[in-house]
Parts: structure tokens; C-alpha cells; sequence
């Protein structure tokens, strides 16, 4: 077995080139909403999941706690979510406002071409793709 890492030929690099190259494109794609991927994510989770905490928030959005909070008051500067105090407990609850809920509708169809080409160049084995990566990110993250 050779020492040398030939990246053309590595599940690896592939995977990571591709990531580089989506999420340089997701930014593009977003810049004209004021918009980075991170902050995408946010405020597609909280479409999906109004008041989740900003722990989960982090987790799903693969990004540490002290980046979501900078993302988070970011959000909420530009008016794009809105955080209230907890009647009980310390979490406060976020949603997204009107404000939120119009810039995430007109980049998510930004976004889903760019799941179009994903999509596309898998062919009929999108969704077998999709398992094996799933599958992967498991055994990969299990001790």
C-alpha cells in the first residue's frame, strides 16, 4: 500500500470537493438575500420546527453553539427571526417573522436547484446515493 493519497481516486477528497463546491455555490446563491448556508439552514429548521432550541439548532446545522449564537443575533438584527423570553425554564424561543418566512421562500428555490444538479448527476441512484452517504455519516460517527 502506498504512503501517497492520490485525491482523484479517494472517496474523501471527492466528498469534500463536492462540499466545497456546493456550499461555494449555496453562498453565491444566497449573497442577494443577505444570506449565508449556515444561516439558511437556521431559518429552514425553523420553518420546520418553530422554537427549537439553539442547541439543537447547532447540531442540526453542523456548526459549534458560540457560532449559533452569532448566527442567531444575526438573524435577529436583520429581522429575520425573532427570539422571546421563556414563561419557564432558560431557552428563549425562536421563530422566524414574516420578514424570515419571505427570504427563506425566495432562496429555497435557489437552493433546491442547486439539489436539482445533486440530484441530476445521481440519476436513478439518487436515492441509493443518498442511503450510502446516510449510512456512511453513521458508521463514521459511531465510536
Amino acid at each position: 500500500m502506498s504512503s501517497h493519497v492520490d485525491p482523484g481516486h479517494t472517496v474523501g477528497f471527492a466528498l469534500k470537493r463536492l462540499q466545497q463546491a456546493l456550499r461555494a455555490r449555496m453562498d453565491g446563491a444566497l449573497a442577494s438575500f443577505g444570506l449565508t448556508a449556515p444561516q439558511y439552514a437556521v431559518l429552514a429548521l425553523l420553518a420546520e420546527e418553530p422554537g427549537i432550541s439553539n442547541a439543537e439548532l447547532a447540531r442540526r446545522s453542523f456548526v459549534t453553539a458560540p457560532t449559533m449564537i452569532r448566527i442567531v443575533t444575526a438573524l435577529e438584527e436583520a429581522g429575520l427571526i425573532t427570539r422571546t423570553d421563556p414563561t419557564t425554564g432558560r431557552a428563549k424561543t425562536t421563530t422566524l417573522t414574516p420578514k424570515g418566512q419571505t427570504h427563506l421562500s425566495a432562496a429555497a428555490t435557489h437552493v433546491q436547484h442547486l439539489e436539482d444538479i445533486l440530484r441530476t448527476n445521481a440519476g436513478d441512484h439518487a436515492e441509493l446515493v443518498l442511503s450510502w452517504l446516510n449510512a456512511c455519516a453513521v458508521d463514521l460517527e459511531t465510536p
